[in-house]
């Protein structure tokens, strides 16, 4: 071997600078280097290059001055020193171990006894003697396949590994003593040989730990190859590039890759220092930093040789890169640059860890063909193969109880290099890699790596292929439905999924969506021209949307939604399997149901990008549409955002914009004033510049317009302003009414759109000469009618019509008994001279002619039944209501004056002057639901009383407990400190009974001449 040549090739690690630098200082008498090397490093990993190093160095003093210049050369007038050896290979050696040293030592002669006529052990002086003399450096390698056979060989009564043992721990003392001999001996516990039978297994293993245990004793460790520092890049660079670039050259590459990988920190993909790959580059260069330890998962494999394997992948690699051009296109030697399709390559791989051949074929590369081969061709660029390799690389150790795989961040260190984006490496890579690869498997550390072995993903596939296409389509239906199902109902009310036209019926007052497959293209519209000339025939153009797309990407989204419909029939099946909650397959399926549904959801996303709406001119619009599927947004809420944005759907109803909008457009024409609103309706449904917006939009619009007076309500029609300036009122309202003498009635007279109010009594007609109202808040009215006037006194033409008041008459009376005879006493209310009552005797009406006419207390005949009394008015044309006075009879049980079952009236005031006594009373009308208060006024007061809000009404038909509890609480809620008052001026009871329960419960005494029947 050419001495020269074997340095030039090959990188000196410091486990060969070691060896050589204590071997030599041992040899050349020193006293500070040692006399036996353990090198200790799995096959392939640099020990017998480490010998034939110092073997070519101890021969050669010129060599060894040449290699190991100024002070590196521990022992330099150190001459050639001897150099012999043994490999374990030479299992064949007739002398064994002893017998072959000997005859290398040209003593063959002088160990012959211990070679016939049985082999037996040299002990440590016969060693000394046969060693003795020049310097002399022993070499024994690769012993264990030479153990493994010499149990085999019978020696006397034991074997051939026995006395080997011996002699080789003799041999370990002896050299420990001599300061002329070096021995290097390779780790013996690095073999890979093995026998099946224990026998043979027992025996090899006794031989080979008991020298390892002799050896460990006296013997200096080395490893050839620092499998953790940077020795391997050394030693790639020496043995593969006759030169690599110069070091600013190398600056360049590291600050580039630098560069890259920041923006990776920056995008969040991953949190490795970009400043510590900077000087991992400088490092590694040509190779990236990330091969070392990738390449580290599998040095261990069984039959993998370290360094030489290393070495010879790496020269097929580099070679490929040569000579296909692309290492002209690269800046570093990747470990993912494996081109799998280069049978050479392929064929390393495989022997690396074959149990991954169908990972490769199916999933990595396969001429194209492979999984990861599509998804690029679809992307358009490598990411998924590269990181395919990157998996594999890190997924071939075989050795028990490794780690295979990367995590994501790994993947991106890994990959990220100048010019490559990975923005959308998880969804355009990791995703599909997820759902496609049939042997790719996720650990629950979170790691990808490969394993012969099928995955979820595998079964998703052919159970995706095996749906019938119906079952996907109703599927795909079910989906786009929930996503972009009306809630809120403002924008759109009804939704069509991938209907044919003849299927749509649109409706006079809903909107509805029609979801359109994607890719049909007409008039610079995104819809066929078939939807086009349907929308065209359709009467209500403007209760139409489509949604659609400008690309035809619609398969992406069927083979999505394929996948997602298996993914619920894998986990039927499993369901139905009663599969145990713990098993990895229900990992496998929520990592996949993730993965698939954010490719489902990119895919309707990426189709469904455009919506078309109905705009001016009675012509179709579209506009582009980003739909967002993170947290709870639905599809609706999207398309309404969109459409607000181009003013085709509004939520301000409530502004005077929408009211001027909705007058210019759906009145007519600009000069009409008076619409009927089932044709402002339709208006809406058919003018396509009219925006989107609630249903109830228009009829709350026509609400607001019709309290604040913009528009006017005649019939079915609609007014809008602007109107003439309204004509002065009158509005009177009574307050209360007295109930005992004089009776009068206090009025609120209020002038309307007139600041000033007259009156006249009786028949005359009132002018603005007539007597202002002298309390208008609060007018006593003690004539029996008034007539009031509204009248502007800056401008006389401005007058109201007359608004006439006429006083409502009633009549109380009171029963007398004198003992013998009844006395019946009349009052007539208001106190008016123009007032007269006429009553009966008889039980006919007062109103008969013959009728008396009160002029006083009157003794009731003995025969007589009933009173019926009436108090008139003639001038005024007044009567009051007729009340029938029931007499008692003489000799009869006196029964109460009141009729049970008769509806009744109590006609007497209840006034409640605190918030506790009115809300109790609230209570009571509660409970007894069917009696209703008649003239209520309620105030409320705050406790400084700054405020004061009152409410008086009079409906017709009363209030039940709910209303007047309304009208409280509402009173409060306004003023929320201070009291509470309330007059009631009448009760009406479903009956005479009722009547009296309540006066019990109220503690109220019964009067007759405060019911009415």
């Amino acid at each position: 071997m050419n001495g020269t040549e074997f340095f030039e090739e090959n990188y000196f690690t410091h486990g060969m600078l070691t060896l050589v630098d204590r071997a030599f200082r041992h040899l050349g008498g020193s006293g500070a280097g040692s006399s036996v090397f353990l090198l200790s490093q799995a096959m392939g990993g640099g020990k017998t290059h480490s010998m034939i190093a110092l073997g070519l160095l101890a021969r050669d003093p010129e060599l060894r001055n040449k290699v190991l210049t100024g002070d590196k050369n521990p022992a330099p007038s150190l001459g050639p020193c001897r150099v012999v050896g043994f490999n374990g290979r030479s299992t064949d050696a007739a002398g064994g171990i002893w017998g072959s040293i000997a005859e290398q030592l040209g003593k063959a002669d002088q160990f012959a006894r211990y070679v016939s006529p049985l082999l037996s052990a040299p002990g440590p002086e016969a060693w000394k003697q046969l060693l003795g003399g020049e310097p002399l450096v022993l070499f024994l390698d690769e012993l264990p396949p030479y153990l493994e056979y010499a149990v085999a060989v019978p020696v006397g009564n034991a074997d051939l590994g026995v006395v080997t043992t011996a002699a080789l721990a003799n041999l370990f003392v002896a050299v420990a003593d001599m300061s002329n001999v070096c021995l290097v001996l390779s780790d013996l516990a690095g073999s890979n040989f093995s026998v099946g039978q224990s026998r043979l297994e027992d025996a090899f293993n006794r031989a080979v730990q008991g020298i390892t245990s002799e050896s460990r004793r006296i013997a200096v460790p080395i490893t050839p190859v620092n499998p953790n520092g940077d020795e391997l890049y050394h030693i790639l660079r020496k043995r593969l590039f006759a030169q690599v670039a110069p070091e600013p050259e190398v600056k360049k590459v590291a600050e580039a890759y630098r560069e890259a990988l920041r923006e990776a920190v920056q995008m969040g993909l991953t949190t490795t220092s970009p400043e510590t790959l900077f000087t991992r580059v400088l490092d590694a260069y040509p190779f990236h930093p990330d091969l070392r330890e990738l390449v580290g998962k599998f040095k261990e494999n069984e039959g993998f040789q370290q360094t030489r394997g290393v070495i010879r992948l790496m020269q097929m690699v580099v070679s490929n890169l040569w000579n296909s051009g692309k290492a002209a296109t690269i800046d570093l030697i990747h470990p993912y640059d494996l081109d799998l399709n280069l049978d050479e390559i392929a064929s390393e791989v495989r022997t690396i860890n074959p149990s991954l051949s169908e990972a490769i074929a199916h999933d990595i590369a396969h001429s194209g063909d492979a999984e990861v081969e599509q998804i690029d061709l679809v992307n358009g660029n490598s990411d998924a193969s590269d990181a395919a390799r990157l998996i594999l690389v890190a997924s071939l150790s075989t050795t028990p109880g490794a780690i295979h795989g990367l995590r994501e961040y790994q993947l991106v260190d890994c990959l990220q290099r100048p010019g490559r984006d990975l923005s959308t490496f998880k969804a355009n890579v990791l995703d599909k890699l997820a759902t496609r690869a049939w042997y790719l498997h996720n650990s629950a550390d979170g790691r990808l790596y490969f394993k012969n072995q099928q995955n979820l993903a595998a079964k998703l596939r052919s159970m995706a292929l095996s749906l019938h296409t119906e079952t996907v389509d109703r599927m795909l239906r079910e989906h786009l439905e929930s996503y972009f199902a009306p809630s809120l109902r403002d924008c759109y009310q009804v939704i069509k999924v991938l209907p044919p036209p003849d299927e749509v019926q649109i409706e006079l007052e809903k909107t509805t969506l029609v979801i359109v497959r994607p890719g049909g293209q007409a008039n610079q519209l995104p819809i066929s021209a078939d939807w086009q000339e349907w929308w065209a025939q359709q009467q209500y153009k403007n209760r139409v949307l489509f949604l659609t797309g400008s690309r035809d990407t619609f398969q992406k989204v069927l083979d999505s939604a394929r996948q997602t419909r298996a993914l619920q029939s894998i986990e039927d099946e499993l369901r139905s399997e009663n599969t145990p909650s713990d098993d990895p397959q229900w990992r496998a399926l929520d990592a996949l149901r993730d993965r698939v549904g954010l490719q489902f959801t990119a895919a309707l996303k990426e189709a469904f990008d455009q919506i078309v709406y109905p705009s001016i001119n009675s012509a179709l619009r579209a506009t582009g549409t980003d739909l967002a599927f993170a947290g709870n947004q639905s599809g609706e809420a999207t398309l309404r955002h969109t459409l607000e944005g181009a003013q085709k759907f509004t939520t301000k109803i409530d502004d005077d914009s929408f009211r001027t909008r909705a007058e210019a457009r759906l009145f007519g024409s600009a000069d009409t004033k008076v619409v009927l609103w089932s044709d402002f309706k339709r208006a809406a449904a058919v003018n396509t510049n009219w925006p989107l917006h609630k249903l109830s939009a228009l009829d709350d619009l026509k609400a607001s317009c019709l309290m604040r007076g913009h528009w006017r309500e005649e019939g079915n029609h609609v007014r809008r302003g602007p109107f003439p300036p309204p004509v002065p009122e009158v509005s009177v309202r009574e307050l209360s009414v007295q109930e005992e003498i004089p009776g009068y009635t206090y009025l609120k007279i209020e002038p309307l759109h007139a600041p000033a109010v007259v009156f006249e009594t009786g028949d005359a007609e009132p002018t603005s000469a007539s007597t202002p109202v002298p309390a208008p808040t609060r007018f006593e009215a003690t004539a029996l009618r008034y007539r009031f006037l509204a009248h502007d006194p800056d401008d006389l033409a401005r007058t109201s019509a007359v608004k006439e008041w006429t006083a409502k008459l009633r009549l109380k009376y009171q029963l007398h008994n004198r003992g013998d005879h009844y006395e019946v006493e009349l009052l007539a209310l208001p106190k008016a001279n123009s007032i007269s009552i006429r009553y009966t005797t008889d039980g006919s009406s007062p109103t008969s002619v013959g009728t008396a006419t009160y002029d006083g207390p009157f003794r009731v005949p003995a025969n007589c039944r009933v009173v019926c009394a009436m108090a008139t008015a003639a001038e005024y044309g007044l009567n009051s209501e007729t009340i029938r006075i029931s007499i008692p009879q003489k000799g009869a049980e006196e029964r109460s004056s009141i009729n049970s079952t008769a509806p009744a009236h109590w006609t007497q005031q209840t006034k409640l002057d605190d918030a506790t006594a009115v809300w109790d009373i609230i209570g009571r009308l509660e409970k007894t639901s069917t009696v209703m208060a008649y003239d209520i006024s309620l105030t409320a007061e705050s406790a400084d009383g700054q405020q004061n809000v009152e409410y008086s009404g009079a409906l017709e038909g009363g209030y039940d407990a709910a209303a007047v509890k309304a009208i409280a609480q509402k009173l409060q809620d306004i003023v929320t400190e201070g009291g509470l008052r309330m007059t009631i001026g009448s009760l009406a009871f479903p009956s005479g009974q009722a009547l009296l329960d309540w006066l019990k419960v109220t503690n109220q005494p019964f009067n007759a001449a405060k019911v009415r029947q």
